[in-house]
């Protein structure tokens, strides 16, 4: 059972920056600070179908890691992240006949799971693996997010059974951030480094255990509205991602709403309405565009801010200062500091 990653989407939920925002703010930690330079609001996690871009998921990522300061912030992450995190799909994996059919739900609906990985389940000799393969985050990530996959993983596993659970074994690709035991008790049995693929094991007769909470007929009306959520995040991440395309290659002359809704196919008021059904309108998405587009080019320290200006299509240098002050609340030369 494999989990596959289209490589051009780039557009993800929300419940990952949800998670992280309100484990940091439980921490004491102001929300500002969380999602500083992604361009997020506040007001952005009332709406549960509200996308974002990867790159901004991956900004709060690194806003995390920095102000945490901790080696173990994927580890807690994914202990905090009870099945109810996951909306109807863990509500489909709760009410699942056995543990078997619990586990297989997100391999089905990978778009509702929105994870980094290709994810497999194997058993072999008795004993069930959860590999975690080909993370498609920068390097940088892949630990904090390959500890919160699986460390999820197994929070999962118990929020089905009800009950804690002793895995056979851990393997991680890379050398521990920190103190090895540590991971040794987060997850309850050995953890090996540097291994070739990262997984966990289970012993494989816990697939057949049946589920506390199974329910079949709640189970099968839940999965019926998993498979048609399932389709139109699908649906409308290829939709989104194609409009997104059209402007990113045009953003030093963007074209008018009108041109827009010819290359979409469609009338400019039935590409307003669509829009208006993802929550987000064309200015905000040029916005978004500029914005990624702009972090890119600061990071990398190509041009100045009056050149950097003149590719995203503004008028001049003050422009550009005013928009990422907007949507960032720092100047681009902050940023870029």
């Amino acid at each position: 059972m494999t989990i596959n990653s289209k490589k051009y989407a780039s557009l993800t939920p929300l419940h990952l920056s949800d998670c992280i925002a309100k484990h940091l703010v439980q921490k004491g930690l102001a929300l500002d600070d969380v999602l500083a330079g992604s361009g997020l609001r506040s007001d952005d996690f009332k709406i549960a179908s509200r996308m974002l871009d990867i790159q901004q998921e991956q900004q709060i990522i690194r806003n995390a890691l920095k102000l945490e300061g901790g080696a173990y912030l994927g580890l807690d992450l994914g202990r905090s992240a009870r099945i109810s995190a996951y909306g109807l799909l863990g509500y489909a994996m709760l009410t699942a006949p056995t543990l078997r059919d619990g586990l297989e739900i997100p391999i089905r609906l990978p778009a509702l799971l929105g994870t980094y990985f290709q994810l497999r389940i194997t058993n072999n000799n008795g004993v069930v693996q959860i590999l975690a393969e080909h993370c498609r985050a920068p390097v940088d990530l892949e630990p904090i997010l390959t500890e919160l996959c699986l460390s999820s993983f197994k929070t999962l596993i118990e929020d089905m059974l009800l009950e804690s659970v002793t895995l056979g074994n851990v393997s991680l690709k890379y050398m521990p951030a920190g103190d090895q035991a540590i991971y040794n008790k987060v997850f309850g049995c050995p953890v090996d480094f540097g291994a070739n693929v990262s997984s966990i094991s289970v012993d494989a007769s816990l697939l057949d255990e049946k589920l506390p909470l199974s329910n079949i007929l709640c189970h099968q009306k839940v999965i019926e509205l998993c498979q048609v959520q399932n389709r139109e995040l699908v649906s409308n991440r290829e939709w989104l991602e194609r409009l997104r395309n059209i402007l990113s290659e045009n953003l030093l002359d963007p074209p008018d709403l009108e041109s827009l809704a010819k290359k979409m196919h469609c009338s400019p008021r039935t590409l307003r309405r669509q829009l208006q059904d993802q929550n987000t309108s064309y200015r905000h998405l040029l916005d978004e565009l500029r914005f990624a587009r702009a972090k890119n080019l600061l990071a990398s320290h190509v041009g100045t801010v009056d050149q950097i200006a003149e590719e995203l299509g503004f008028s001049d240098g003050a422009g550009l200062r005013r928009a990422f002050r907007r949507w960032c609340g720092m100047s681009p030369n902050a940023f870029r500091t």
